[in-house]
């Protein structure tokens, strides 16, 4: 390897090195900005509202089957 080339070498790799360091300080800015609102909150939002993702609609019968599973926790009766 020229002196060159490695000079080439050791440029590439200190860019490198700063845009990864960037890039960890831009995730650890993020971090703390979803923490803020969750610790200063009485009541911290949906982990559906924090990252973005989309709510999944429950269907008729999972939402039944959810309602007998309560029912049964909390001591009621089934009357058929």
């Amino acid at each position: 390897m020229t002196p060159a080339q490695l000079n080439v070498y050791a440029t590439a790799r200190q860019q490198q090195a700063e845009e990864r360091i960037e890039l960890l300080n831009r995730s650890v800015y993020n971090l703390a900005a979803l923490i803020r609102p969750m610790i200063w909150s009485d009541h911290p939002p949906a982990y559906e509202q924090a990252f973005g993702l989309p709510k999944k609609e429950m269907t008729d019968e999972q939402m039944y089957a959810n309602v007998r599973a309560l029912n049964r926790m909390l001591g009621g009766e089934e009357v058929d």
